[in-house]
């Protein structure tokens, strides 16, 4: 879609009676280019036929974790056992939750189903999610566990020492309970899954959906409760933990890293990308393998930008983006992360990760 297209579009939801010409006032083009714009949205499905009709079945469903995030971090170098002069912030995060705020920042129709609190912290995921345009409705509130929090001790240089999540209220998110939102699921274009979900609710999901699936695999303890089935999913982004989990294969080197990418392949997964830090990514699908060098930065908050990287992924795909554009994308929707003082940063736009990929010549 284009970025008119887009502004077409975001005009028509939020007025479907509007007409062509209030439209080409408000953007300050011809009637006649919007009349253009509209059949191009009419024929790539967005918009169904006459009457401005949205349609609404074209959207990306995350499934996932949602948590309050607690991060702090030391003014001088940190000191285990001792407390820390430093600065402690609190903000709204968890990977799936993220993950579906970054694919909103990228225009995409998001949908997003957690398990929250009937609590203030629960109240705020839900008003947030309003308004940023993520339709949380179909989420389960609970009177039994509390909203998720997630505890982050970063060192100076802001990457991270050591986490606490306690997030019991995922396991309410029951194969009955998907069993209720099985026309939401498989209505979806894409789905997002991470591995805060019991494995049953995983193993069920991927029997009920048939459209391809993205998982981040959030952690090397969560990791395993997919180590036996990941040949179902159709993207992974791993890091060097978490692959070594999945394959078996120690990842001493970028030869192994591609030993570890080619074995996922050859299980099942459609694309691999193998996240290494600083030493870039390894990208893979059943034609090629590619490496992609990250360069170097300053890392303001090393938090989201793995979530960043996930919602890239998946505006690739959905964009055909060939593998290694897709790759370079991603890193670059992980800089802006990176250099962000919060988890979800404000600049994340599909013009700013191209401009990024160009000044810092990503590939």
């Amino acid at each position: 879609m284009t970025d008119r297209e887009k502004e077409i579009l975001r005009l028509i939801k939020d007025n479907p009676f509007i007409s062509q010409e209030e439209i080409a006032s408000i953007l300050n083009i011809a009637r006649s280019s919007v009349a253009i714009h509209i059949t191009n949205l009419i024929k790539k499905g967005y918009i169904l036929g006459r009457g401005y009709i949205v349609n609404k079945n074209n959207y990306v469903l995350v499934i996932g974790g949602s948590n309050i995030d607690i991060t702090g971090f030391p003014k001088n170098d940190l000191i285990s056992k001792d407390s820390n002069p430093g600065v402690v912030n609190l903000s709204l995060g968890g990977v799936g939750r993220n993950i579906a705020e970054n694919l909103a920042k990228l225009d995409l129709n998001v949908k997003f189903i957690t398990a929250i609190g009937n609590d203030i912290y629960g109240e705020k995921v839900i008003k947030h999610s309003k308004e940023i345009g993520i339709d949380i409705g179909n989420s389960l509130i609970s009177s039994k566990n509390q909203t998720s929090i997630y505890l982050a001790i970063l060192n100076k240089d802001r990457d991270m020492e050591v986490a606490i999540s306690y997030m019991d209220i995922c396991d309410e998110l029951t194969i009955d309970f998907f069993k209720s939102r099985k026309g939401i699921v498989q209505n979806s274009e894409v789905l997002v899954l991470d591995t805060n979900l019991p494995r049953e609710s995983i193993e069920y999901l991927l029997e009920i959906y048939k459209n391809p699936i993205f998982l981040d695999t959030v952690s090397t303890t969560k990791t395993e409760k997919v180590k036996n089935i990941i040949g179902k999913f159709h993207t992974i982004k791993p890091n060097k933990l978490e692959a070594e989990i999945l394959t078996d294969i120690k990842i001493n080197d970028e030869n192994d890293a591609q030993k570890a990418c080619d074995l996922l392949i050859a299980k099942g997964v459609k694309q691999v990308f193998l996240t290494m830090g600083e030493n870039g990514i390894i990208c893979a699908n059943e034609k090629e393998t590619i490496k992609i060098y990250s360069p170097k930065i300053k890392v303001t908050n090393a938090t989201g930008a793995g979530d960043a990287f996930t919602a890239a992924l998946v505006y690739s795909y959905l964009n055909d983006y060939d593998l290694k554009y897709s790759g370079s994308f991603a890193i670059g929707a992980s800089i802006i992360a990176l250099q962000s003082k919060n988890t979800i940063s404000e600049d994340l736009s599909v013009e700013n990760i191209k401009k990024i990929i160009k000044e810092m010549e990503i590939c």
